[in-house]
């Protein structure tokens, strides 16, 4: 995204203003950079260079399969499309994207027709940054596949953007402008079964199996790293409104629900310790920027104003208004 934003006139510097990320660690292999941070990086970007079609399929255009690391390495593994995309899914947290992929078969048999569905859920974005992240991570899987010759043969896409963005996703996609339809519910690329099932051009199953392996041992490393606490707190600090509940969250992790609540006792907390913290923060800081009191409520996912007041009573010992008329 810097390197795009830079071409266009920005400079690093003003990238990464607010986000806490400095320059070095976009060369540092080691670096986390959390889905807050990207998503402000985001908000920088839309407030320099305008929030309009075409941005986020420019910066998509920059993608390769090589920079998603090992999850796109065990990709080109394949052996075959379905196989693929298969094993990718569980993984996706070690991707750069932010859309939850699923597949979904239309059905077999004589009525069947013979399509597969690559849904891509975007539900989870932040809204003020949801379109670009569409445009940007669909436009770039085009890229991506197109450098590694990972043919989708797709037919059609349907697109939660609107029209002049999916024609912007009909060019990337090399397909004709009505096979993209927009503004439906969700997004979805359109591939023909028979296609899941042919060979990749680097196909190998022991690879793939290698890769898979690595994958594995990525993710359990980066969460033993940051620890399970430190996910949950990155996924809740890019909410807007629409809160994550514990099943979402444990979702996300791949791990269920138990699992989750286990990990975080072993760490000294609990979900609901972390949705509190991670409230009360965003709180303080969007009073200090002169909210008022019942925006802050709604953006932090309260249905009152008065729960949310009761609620930082207990975090500050004084209610938002009077915390503010002392000076916050």
């Amino acid at each position: 995204m810097v390197e795009g934003a830079v071409a266009q006139g920005m400079t690093t510097t003003r990238c990464l203003a607010g986000t806490g990320i400095q320059p070095p660690d976009l060369a540092d292999e080691n670096a986390q950079i959390w889905a807050h941070q990207e998503f402000a990086v985001i908000r920088n970007l839309l407030a320099e260079l305008g929030d309009l079609p075409g941005l986020g399929a420019g910066i998509g255009a920059y993608s390769t399969i090589g920079r998603t690391g090992v999850i796109g390495f065990m990709m080109l593994a394949g052996p075959t499309v379905r196989a693929a995309l298969e094993r990718a899914i569980p993984y996706l947290a070690l991707s750069p994207t932010h859309l939850r992929f699923a597949l979904e078969e239309s059905g077999s048999g004589d009525g069947a027709d013979g399509l597969v569905y690559a849904v891509a859920a975007d539900d989870e974005i932040p809204p003020d940054v949801r379109a670009f992240v569409v445009e940007r991570d669909l436009a770039g899987l085009a890229a991506a596949f197109r450098g590694a010759q990972i043919d989708l043969q797709l037919v059609g896409i349907e697109t939660t953007l609107g029209p002049a963005s999916a024609a912007l996703l009909a060019e990337a996609w090399r397909l004709e402008q009505a096979a993209v339809v927009p503004r439906c519910a969700t997004n979805r690329l359109v591939i023909p079964r028979e296609r899941l099932d042919e060979r990749l051009p680097q196909a190998d199953e022991n690879t793939a199996r290698l890769f898979e392996q690595q994958c594995r041992e990525v993710l359990d490393a980066r969460l033993a790293r940051v620890g399970v606490a430190g996910q949950v707190r990155s996924r809740l600090r890019h909410e807007r409104g629409d809160w994550p509940s514990m099943a979402d969250v444990a979702a996300d992790l791949h791990v269920d629900e138990r699992t989750l609540r286990r990990r975080l006792t072993a760490e000294g907390t609990s979900f609901r310790r972390l949705v509190d913290e991670v409230r009360h923060g965003r709180a303080l800081e969007l009073l200090a920027q002169g909210a008022a009191v019942s925006e802050v409520a709604r953006e932090l996912g309260y249905s009152e104003t008065a729960t949310f007041t009761r609620s930082f009573t207990r975090w500050e010992g004084v209610s938002p208004s009077r915390l503010r008329e002392r000076g916050l």
